[in-house]
């Protein structure tokens, strides 16, 4: 009675009815409902404590009481009594499908049939922690250009708005003449104060239909993330994230037991880039085929000669999950020199589109109190 009271007030049903759908085409991968950090933590406690023996129900119960009320706890607590009521863990956990994952729910099924469920909840929590680590290392990153950038609007919204008309009455005053470029900007003052709301619930538009077809178009979803890996630099980037999350979680899987085409299946879910996802949904059905894994990745041409051979190299001597694990580790390491390249490009390339846009306002602005100091002078 007390899960049937939980579910209701957690709303599940709605979670689980939306876990049903196909991860493809319809729509684009759901996001988890709780912080990653919260997993996390979790998962290597949970490790911890099944590491030392101590029965699923009582390390279910335990970590339960280490979260306050919310979501969160009620997923485990729901999950603890599925598994006083007979349910393995895994089945209890993949009831919760919005806060374990089929990665996490598949890694925990493999390790309950090998009787290796310590070994594998830590190798999941080691994978996890990576995974929480390149996102913090990237959302860092990416904190300051953002912040610049968004001052920068600001302050050339302010300058529009609020100096210049002063500067337009003050000339208007004095009836100067004012030279072209600072006419314009006057001009463009004025149509910024005229037609604010444009200014404003334009790009806002904007965001709200590029959401609603990314969400509710797969065809859009698709050319967009086929756009963003032809951009120089960020594609690039995009790639190299990619590989690392196609490698580490593939091989986190197979070490942990996950056959290969199931592991196929959760890697598919896995991927954010709709090009990555079709590509690993290729890889799949040429490796059921019976093609090796290595060339049905040569096919794709997502991947390049390096990451293929060691996938080769890895078939070859019965060591995948190995090979698989050191080319996550390695482009992980490259995305991080690559973020850090093209954010040194990025900010100081901010900094002077900033400082060339308010210099350029301030120079239009005084140029008409400059010539008429040089008349001044003149006269002098």
């Amino acid at each position: 009675m007390a899960r049937i009271q939980r579910n209701i007030s957690a709303s599940r049903p709605s979670s689980r009815s939306s876990a049903g759908e196909p991860s493809g085409a319809s729509s684009p991968r759901r996001g988890r409902k709780v912080p990653l950090k919260h997993l996390v933590r979790f998962t290597r406690l949970l490790a911890t404590l099944t590491e030392a023996g101590l029965p699923v129900l009582r390390n279910l119960r335990i970590l339960a009481d280490q979260w306050p009320e919310g979501r969160f706890r009620d997923s485990i607590l729901d999950s603890a009594d599925m598994v006083e009521e007979g349910q393995t863990m895994s089945d209890a956990l993949a009831q919760n499908p919005d806060v374990f994952d089929e990665l996490f729910v598949n890694m925990a099924r493999a390790g309950e049939a090998g009787g290796v469920l310590d070994a594998v909840l830590s190798r999941l929590a080691d994978f996890l922690e990576r995974s929480q680590s390149m996102r913090d290392r990237t959302r860092g990153a990416l904190a300051y250009p953002l912040v610049i950038f968004v001052v920068a609007i600001g302050v050339v919204a302010g300058l529009m708005g609020f100096v210049i008309p002063k500067f337009s009455e003050l000339y208007a005053d004095m009836n100067l003449e004012l030279p072209g470029i600072t006419q314009a900007l006057i001009d463009m003052s004025d149509t910024f104060k005229a037609y604010w709301y444009l200014f404003l619930g334009l790009p806002a538009s904007l965001v709200f239909l590029y959401k609603f077809f990314y969400s509710r178009s797969f065809g859009f979803r698709y050319k967009m993330h086929a756009l963003l890996l032809r951009v120089p630099i960020a594609g690039h980037l995009t790639e190299i994230g990619q590989v690392t999350r196609f490698a580490s979680t593939f091989g986190t899987l197979v070490a942990s037991g996950v056959p290969h085409l199931r592991a196929f299946d959760i890697l598919s879910g896995a991927l954010d880039n709709e090009v990555y996802r079709e590509a690993v949904e290729d890889i799949r059905e040429e490796v059921r085929e019976g093609e090796s894994i290595a060339s049905a990745m040569s096919g794709t041409g997502r991947f390049d000669d390096v990451v293929v051979s060691m996938v080769e190299v890895g078939e070859e001597t019965g060591e995948l999950d190995r090979m698989c694990l050191r080319i996550g580790k390695s482009y992980e390491e490259d995305h991080t020199r690559a973020l850090d390249i093209m954010l040194k490009m990025i900010e100081p390339a901010m900094l002077i589109v900033m400082a060339g846009a308010v210099g350029s306002i301030a120079f239009a602005i005084f140029l008409p109190l400059f010539k008429l100091l040089e008349e001044f002078g003149q006269g002098m």
